[in-house]
């Protein structure tokens, strides 16, 4: 059935309630038919309004389908007049005031080589060369050595990738490169957990603050996976908890902190964190792009027009300039 036909049967059934409670007959049999025809109608009309609603705002589902249905129930009249016209700006307005026609595409991956001069792969694409069925295996288990000294953060995916290769020595460096650069910051992990269980109070807050570093670089580096990961990021999240009880004031810390939760996806305490390292000095130079990818993920594209025209031209962040250098451009024109 569709929403229109259950729009014109909500109207009628609300029609037929009013009209049942403006007659001058008075009696429990009337009112009890006035209660079901209105409850009729209410019900009808949450179930048109829900489904225009966003899907971010559907769940949980049932107390989205309860408030519109109170809204309607115990406002009479009015609360179905207000969702009509809710129902009719929530159709109407994106269609009309859209400025611009964003699409959903997948994110780029790139795999940047900083080789040298004589090493042969500069203007290789070691993605394609690595999954690449023509390729001689030589060549390509030179292309893993040259993957060893970059860092594992752009490296990360395709190493992966690589541990189901069809050539064994590629699958066997693969193996040897991810578990080497695992070992290293494991390895820093276990002896700062070690001098933390019998340092001094004042020594507590650095370690603590070490710990939450070390923990982040597993997953920066795309080093863990599933549940590991998970585990990884709550060890992370708890020790900068830990070091911000000792210094609260450490900017540096909150923006580590902002930017765990929001690997975490718990965008609203990472949101908080993030702002808050800018009240404490960092500049947007430095917290924006993390603000933003919050929005982006939240939709809401006209804050991150704002938050990424904030950006300097000077930022440390050098391979973000494309990406402000879009939304400060599109921004100003959607003025």
């Amino acid at each position: 059935m569709s929403s229109l036909k259950l729009l014109i049967y909500a109207v009628s059934a609300e029609l037929g309630s009013l009209l049942l409670l403006l007659s001058k007959e008075a009696s429990l049999g009337i009112f009890l038919l006035y209660l079901v025809s209105h409850g009729l109608a209410s019900a009808l009309m949450t179930v048109v309004a829900w489904g225009v609603l966003p899907a971010r705002f559907r769940t949980p589902k049932l107390l989205s389908w309860l408030l519109i249905f109170g809204f309607a129930f115990f406002i009479p009249a009015i609360g179905l007049l207000t969702l009509l016209g809710g129902v009719a700006l929530g159709i109407w307005l994106p269609t009309n005031f859209r400025q611009h026609g964003f699409g959903i595409v997948e994110q780029p991956y790139f795999t940047p080589v900083q080789a040298s001069a004589g090493s042969g792969f500069r203007q290789i694409d070691l993605k394609q060369l690595l999954s690449s069925n023509e390729a001689p295996d030589a060549l390509r288990v030179q292309g893993m050595l040259v993957l060893k000294d970059m860092p594992a953060k752009v490296t990360g995916r395709v190493l992966r990738e690589s541990l189901g290769d069809r050539f064994e020595d590629v699958r066997l460096l693969s193996y040897g490169i991810l578990d080497q650069k695992e070992k290293v910051i494991t390895r820093d992990i276990e002896r700062a957990m070690q001098m933390l269980e019998r340092a001094k109070e004042s020594r507590r807050y650095r370690l603590a603050r070490r710990l939450s570093e070390l923990y982040w670089e597993l997953n920066y580096q795309d080093l863990v996976r599933g549940d590991i990961r998970s585990l990884t990021l709550e060890k992370a999240a708890f020790y900068a908890d830990m070091a911000l009880m000792e210094a609260p004031q450490d900017a540096g810390l909150w923006l580590l902190r902002g930017r765990i939760q929001l690997a975490r996806q718990e965008y609203g305490d990472a949101q908080q964190s993030l702002v808050f390292s800018r009240r404490l000095g960092l500049s947007a130079n430095q917290v924006n792009p993390w603000l933003a990818e919050i929005a982006l993920n939240r939709r809401q594209l006209i804050m991150v027009r704002r938050l990424m025209a904030e950006i300097t031209d000077d930022s440390q962040f050098t391979n973000l300039n494309k990406s402000v250098e879009f939304w400060r451009r599109n921004g100003i024109a959607h003025r």
